[in-house]
Formats: structure tokens, sequence, C-alpha cells
């Protein structure tokens, strides 16, 4: 499934927002922390989230 969810991410179909909530695992801790900063969620900070987790937890780097 997230292999055709990244498929239709990359062609448009689908934008940052709507990819990361049908992942499951990671739409509860986006949306916990949408909710305790205040903030709506949309595809832009969706976006810049999920490339924060990547580096902070697939890669190991740290972002200011």
């Amino acid at each position: 499934m997230i292999e055709e969810d990244i498929q239709r991410l990359q062609e448009g179909k689908i934008d940052f927002l709507e990819f990361l909530l049908s992942q499951s695992n990671l739409s509860e801790v986006y949306l916990k922390e949408m909710l305790d900063k205040g903030v709506t969620p949309t595809s832009q900070n969706a976006e810049e989230w999920m490339m924060r987790y990547e580096n902070q937890f697939l890669y190991n780097a740290k972002l200011p």
C-alpha cells in the first residue's frame, strides 16, 4: 500500500497531507504534534513535518 501511495504522491494525485494521513503509523504522531501546537494540518506543514521526521528518525540527523 505504501508503494502505491508514494507513486500517487509523486504523480500529484494526492498531496502530502493526504499521503501522511493514509499512513496510520505516522498520522497519529503528526496529528498529535499539530494539535499540541494548535496548528491546522495542511499539505505544506505535512511536507515540512515529514522532512523533519525523516531526517530525525530515519537518517538520524539533527535539524534546527
